[in-house]
């Protein structure tokens, strides 16, 4: 008979680290949402990819601070419950499931669609074929969610680690290459004209590049070291992300001119087409090959988290007791992996069958962003709380400055987005 106890000791410290960094997906990040990014910031987007990271960083300091004293496969929910109350855990679990199944619509399914359209456009002719897109990429996902952790993060690891060592190669012979180009006013807002508004818009697309990295949160049940080993994993993973993202940012940067970088995300492929420029063929395949492998192995992390989230979900009373069960042969929660991604494949088909994948996947997106935002500001209004609550020793720097930074933030953000976003709509 199937269990409903999650298998403890299941993955180590490199699996929990590259949880995360598979989760952000660093090569389909370069095809996609920094293309996105660049339309906004222009010659600015380094600046925007690295205030992104120290964003999204602030914001994971209440994940480090909570990995200290609690955790398990409830994830961000299960602190705002413990400190707030259920109701509130409540409304976050609501918040979180909610933005991921968005994530993994917008972005594992019909960004992997959306991605085969850039690179053979002919594609975009045969009617609905972004289905039988979505349809593989599901199957996949669900395959090694269905088949368990360890197989599924040592994947994840595998090809997470070559990713990042052909990005950041490829982004130094870039930057060599590009000779006297390299500019430090990429770190600026001199290729902006000092346009604050244009910085923050691109925060909406710039924010998401690195979201994922802490969900490594969920899975401390199952990991050897448990909270200890979730803690080093959350730091350690951001780092690596810091480099994977942002010498690739600035090499498309300068090595498309960051003059010319209003044209940059009008290109059909500008992350392969630079890439070919400065390392041949050779160089645009393998980051097509590696691209298309980024989104599986994203949507294998997102797999892995969020199911165990949607079966604490069932363990707390909130959904059914069925999606508790746990494979005999596997340790998976597979009641909970089916149940996230038939939730994920009705919510990108609904909107993509009135306006297309790429139309879909944007406003699926948009609203994405939000839900992440609001879900971190919850968490990190969370934490001084449990702190005085359970009588733990009060650091005034990382338990309450450092939270109330990120609310600020995380709202400006959302000010800034929300604004930004209406206007764009006026306009059209």
């Amino acid at each position: 008979m199937p269990s409903e106890r999650l298998k403890p000791n299941q993955i180590g410290l490199a699996q929990a680290i590259f949880q995360g960094v598979s989760y952000v997906a660093p090569a389909a990040d370069v095809a996609i949402l920094l293309i996105i990014t660049a339309g906004f910031a222009l010659g600015s987007t380094p600046l925007a990819a690295l205030f992104a990271w120290a964003v999204y960083f602030l914001f994971l300091n209440a994940n480090y601070q909570f990995s200290r004293f609690t955790g398990g496969a409830s994830g961000y929910y299960g602190y705002v419950a413990k400190s707030i109350g259920p109701r509130a855990g409540f409304i976050t679990a609501m918040w979180y499931v909610m933005f991921q199944f968005f994530s993994l619509a917008a972005f594992g399914l019909l960004g992997f669609a959306t991605f085969l359209y850039y690179v053979s456009p002919d594609l975009t002719h045969i009617a609905y074929i972004w289905i039988l897109f979505v349809a593989i990429v599901a199957f996949f996902t669900f395959y090694l969610g269905y088949r368990g952790l360890r197989p599924s993060l040592n994947y994840s690891m595998f090809s997470a680690s070559i990713e990042i060592g052909f990005l950041v190669l490829m982004g130094i012979i870039i930057a060599v290459k590009a000779g006297s180009a390299n500019t430090i006013e990429v770190f600026t807002l001199k290729p902006l004209d000092g346009n604050f508004s244009l910085l923050f818009f691109a925060m909406i697309f710039s924010i998401p590049l690195f979201a994922g990295s802490g969900t490594v949160i969920t899975l401390a049940e199952e990991t050897r070291g448990s909270l200890k080993t979730i803690k080093r994993s959350i730091w350690i993973s951001m780092i690596v992300l810091l480099i994977a993202l942002l010498v690739p940012a600035y090499a498309l940067t300068v090595g498309y001119g960051v003059s010319n970088m209003a044209s940059f995300s009008g290109l059909s492929d500008p992350g392969i087409i630079i890439f070919e420029k400065y390392g041949g063929i050779a160089a645009g395949i393998i980051l097509i090959i590696l691209t298309v492998n980024s989104y599986l192995s994203s949507n294998v992390s997102l797999m892995s988290s969020v199911s165990r989230v949607i079966y604490s979900l069932g363990r707390d009373g909130v959904l059914p007791k069925s999606v508790t069960k746990i494979h005999p042969r596997y340790s998976s929660p597979y009641i909970a992996v089916l149940m996230l991604e038939v939730g994920g494949i009705i919510v990108a088909i609904i909107p993509s069958l009135a306006y297309g994948p790429f139309e879909g996947a944007l406003i699926l997106f948009s609203i994405n962003i939000f839900a992440l935002l609001f879900t971190h500001i919850l968490v990190n209004a969370s934490l001084p709380i449990y702190v005085r609550k359970n009588g733990k020793k009060m650091n005034p720097i990382t338990h309450i400055l450092l939270p109330v930074i990120s609310i600020l933030i995380g709202g400006i953000v959302i000010y800034y987005s929300a604004v930004a976003s209406i206007a764009q709509g006026n306009r059209s």
